[in-house]
Order: structure tokens, then sequence, then C-alpha cells
């Protein structure tokens, strides 16, 4: 786990000693579509007991719960979208018990990197991450729903072969309340996702897409969350080295995910990469995987190929969803 010429690992720190099962680094993910993915590693898998319940609830259960309350005042209407579902699946992640407390204690939150302009809440057990999602994103995602649950599901039940490194969309709702100035409602629809370094010390945290157009950022704050070009220029000299099991377990991880999402037309996700300072581990997880394929992406990318904005003559970050699997 040594760097080359160097005993230290990461970025300026020592070289990650890395958990098999959740935490790992890349190497080229250019694996092409037909193949099989590697075996990634074995370990315990939860609630064998109940994988008939998880197995009908994930897969057949498409149920709504609509509720209202008031609060200061005000009536608000809160649709919860596939209720069960998501209930079983924070089962199934050991959340659920500690979920609506969780969400009762909520400070606004600077996602660090994002351009969607959505705004966004961090539990203040740091737990989860509360994100405004638009109106093309939810569409998108109610859509898919039924399959990210069967995704969910086979890589719960088939740990060892079929493993996911998405980071967990673990709620889905919508929220109106009248308009004060009459007409239609105001309607805010939300998804609950867990934070990826909850419990962590992550630095430097890097946000990457495989582009190298326009993905530098200043490397001057404390908290700046790098990208693609950031972390070529740092380990060109300073090189991450991981065992070769967890390697293994991440590339087949990854493969696993894309080839969903890809099936799923979906693109312009991210691979999310950060540093554990007090673990010496390497935390990756997959975001942003709700944005559609759509009339608007192709557009941007055939402006973006077309050099019309610049860019160095590098490649679009907007490609379709199969050409950004690979």
């Amino acid at each position: 786990d040594a760097r080359k010429g160097d005993s230290s690992g990461g970025p300026g720190r020592p070289a990650p000693e890395a958990d098999d099962r959740s935490v790992m680094s890349g190497g080229s993910l250019d694996e092409p579509e037909e193949r099989s993915p590697p075996k990634a590693l074995p370990h315990e898998h939860p609630l064998r007991g109940e994988h008939e319940d998880v197995k009908r609830v994930l897969l057949n259960a498409h149920e709504h719960v609509c509720l209202e309350f008031a609060a200061d005042e005000k009536q608000f209407v809160c649709d919860v979208y596939y209720a069960a579902q998501f209930e079983t699946l924070r089962r199934c992640n050991g959340c659920e018990d500690s979920y609506i407390e969780s969400l009762s204690r909520c400070m606004p939150y600077d996602a660090k990197g994002g351009k969607s302009g959505s705004a966004f809440l961090l539990t203040q057990d740091r737990r989860f991450i509360v994100k405004q999602v638009s109106k093309p994103e939810a569409s998108a995602f109610l859509k898919f729903a039924p399959s990210y649950f069967e995704h969910m599901y086979l890589s719960w039940l088939h740990r060892d072969d079929l493993p996911s490194v998405l980071a967990k969309i673990l709620g889905f709702c919508r929220v109106s309340r009248p308009n004060p100035a009459g007409g239609k409602p105001l309607k805010m629809s939300v998804m609950i996702m867990e934070n990826l370094f909850y419990g962590r010390e992550c630095r430097p945290v890097y946000d990457l897409k495989g582009s190298e157009r326009n993905r530098m950022v200043d490397e001057t704050g404390s908290n700046a969350v790098l990208q693609d070009e950031n972390l070529v220029k740092t380990i060109r000299d300073r090189p991450v080295c991981i065992r070769q099991p967890t390697k293994t377990h991440l590339r087949a991880a990854i493969w696993n995910d894309t080839l969903f999402l890809s099936r799923m037309n979906v693109m312009d996700y991210s691979l999310l990469v950060g540093f554990d300072e007090r673990s010496n581990q390497l935390v990756v997880g997959i975001i942003d995987f709700i944005r559609t394929f759509t009339w608007d992406k192709k557009l941007e990318s055939w402006v973006k190929e077309a050099g019309i904005l610049g860019g160095g003559g590098k490649g679009p970050t907007i490609v379709s969803p199969k050409q950004y699997k690979n």
C-alpha cells in the first residue's frame, strides 16, 4: 500500500488502509459492456431471514401516501412516494429507526461542487442530505424508481457478486402549501439521500466525471470539492495505491451501477471520492444519478462538442448514457 518513491498514500497523507467492503479506489474503468464484471469480496448478508418480505415489498409495492398537517397556522400536504419501498430500503441499510428523528432537525447545507442551484439541507446528526429536485428530475426518477428498487434489491441479495456504490436515495416526497398570492399551490419536490461521509472526516474530496474539460478548481479553499483535472495533477507525483481486492470490488460495483444507469438512459452523474483522514480510507459513491438524456442535454452535448463554448478541444462532459458509462 505504499506510494511510488514515498511511504505515504493519498494526497499528502499515509496510504489508505482500505476496507474491502466499502472503500475503494479506481483504476481504468473502460471494460466493454459485454464482459462480465469481476467478482467482488464476500461479506455478511444482512436481514437474511426477512428475504421474502424484502423481495415482496421492493419488487411489487407501489403505494404512495398523502399526509395533511398544519404548522404555524398554514396547511401543508406531503405526498410520500413509494413509501413502503423506501421504508424497506432504509431497514436494509439500518437507518429506519432514526430516520424521522434525523429529519426533524435540519440545517442549511452548502453542497460545494454542485451547479444545479438546488437547495440542500443536512440533518443535524449529519446522516442524511435533503435535496430539492426540479420537476424534470422528479418526473425522471419516479419513472425509473421501480427499476432502482430492483437494482437495490439485487445488490442487497447478491452482495458478493453484484456490489453497488450508488449513494442511496432513501426517501422522495412532494410538499405543497397554499399560495399566499392566490392561484396554484406552491410545491417543492425533495429527495432524502444518505450522506456518504457520515461519521467521517474526508479531505480532500473529489467530484469525478471522467472528463478533463473545464474540470479544474482552485485548491486554496480548505473545503473545496476538487475535480478531475485536480486529481490528475495530484496523482502524477503522488499516486494513490490500494490493495488489489479493493480495486476489484470497486471495478465490479462501478460496472454494475453504470450498466444499470445507462439502461435507464441516465448520464451526467459523478463519482464522489473522499479521503478519510482518521481511518486512512477512501470513501466512494456515485451521486446525482437521476438526470436522463433529454433533448436539452443532447443540445448541450452538440454545442460543447462543436467547440462553440470553448473547452480547449477536450471532449464534452455531456455525452450519451452508453458513452458516459465507459
